[in-house]
């Protein structure tokens, strides 16, 4: 096969299947059958216009797939024809000084407008049915994991990034800000370190789906003021841990403010718009508050990710919202788009 079919950004709110050569492998790289590619907030944001991207550009970073070819240098003891993988990190160079010690999240030369994969459309490239894939961006899967959760690792890794950084404990009080997909695993996650864990959610339908996943604390900010409330449950102790999934800048200080003497402030999501807010540097001087920022992820949280839905540890099913195929992507999205919709899936080549 020569030839790919791939979906690309031409514009805000243009969504278009074209079609493109499939990549050529160099001797380090392998080449991916892409099965699955989750439609993540980020590329929601490119088809909106949030993100501003120069176009065309391909969209897709949380994907998983199956190896059709080597490179001439890929030791096939190590890799093989037919197994399944996840791909992640395409982005982040390898190079510069933070890859090279791990930390490839904080890549200096990251960007989303880069051409990655062997594509001739510059972006993150999940959206086209093939990539070319250097081997230190692969990640074996389970035999017995889907594609489609499998391509929920690159999220679950980023919250698993965040709940390392924040260095949740067991018997910590942690209150999650916002119960979409990346608030629910910071949830699932706090919980399995052993945590207790409140969540401040308006949403009924996303409480109630939290609810089913066995969580009991809830806080509705329509119907009380969510600092009182943290103090009211914690006997006006505040929080260990603040996790702060919501890009609503207008939710900062009443983050800072839930948090206990000692405590901390993870700011986990981007926010839009970046405005600047206000805080008593005193209140933090005094109280000992860490605020801290968690953004993407290094290849030992996607090994980390991977290896809780291998184990079954994590089941991400619930968190699958429905699927959809390059004949009906744009409604697919407009689909994600929905804020009580968790993932919605391309499927491609199944």
């Amino acid at each position: 096969m020569t030839k790919m079919q791939a979906a690309i950004f031409n514009d805000v709110e243009k969504l278009d299947i074209e079609t493109l050569d499939v990549p050529q492998i160099r001797p380090n790289e392998v080449l991916v059958e892409l099965k699955a590619c989750a439609f993540c907030t980020w590329e929601q944001r490119v088809f909106t216009g949030v993100n501003t991207v120069q176009f065309p550009f391909i969209g897709g970073h949380e994907e998983s797939g199956v190896i059709r070819a080597l490179g001439a240098d890929i030791d096939p003891k190590l890799w093989h024809v037919g197994e399944r993988v996840v791909v992640g990190l395409m982005t982040s160079c390898g190079d510069c000084h933070n890859c090279r010690i791990g930390q490839e999240g904080s890549c200096t030369d990251f960007s989303y407008e880069k051409p990655v994969g062997g594509l001739s459309v510059r972006g993150m490239g999940g959206f086209a049915e093939y990539l070319a894939v250097p081997i230190t961006k692969l990640f074996p899967m389970a035999d017995n994991l889907s594609y489609e959760e499998a391509a929920l690792t690159e999220p679950l890794s980023c919250v698993v990034h965040s709940i390392d950084t924040a260095d949740v404990q067991l018997g910590d009080t942690v209150v999650v800000i916002g119960a979409g997909i990346m608030g629910a695993f910071h949830a699932i996650l706090a919980r399995q370190r052993g945590a207790r864990v409140i969540i401040d959610e308006p949403s009924v339908q996303r409480q109630q789906f939290m609810a089913d996943l066995g969580f009991q604390e809830f806080i509705n900010p329509k119907q009380e003021a969510a600092v009182p409330a943290v103090m009211r449950l914690t006997g006006d102790q505040g929080a260990d841990i603040v996790f702060n999934t919501v890009g609503n800048s207008n939710l900062v200080a009443d983050s800072i403010a839930m948090a206990a003497i000692r405590g901390k402030v993870m700011l986990y999501s981007s926010f839009h718009p970046d405005n600047p807010v206000q805080f008593s540097p005193n209140t933090l001087h005094r109280r000992m508050t860490q605020i801290m920022g968690s953004a993407n992820s290094d290849g030992q949280d996607f090994f980390k990710a991977l290896n809780l839905l291998n184990t079954g540890v994590i089941d991400v099913k619930p968190f699958i919202a429905g699927y959809t195929t390059f004949a009906d992507i744009e409604a697919g999205m407009r689909r994600a788009l929905d804020p009580e919709t968790y993932r919605i899936i391309l499927r491609m080549n199944q």
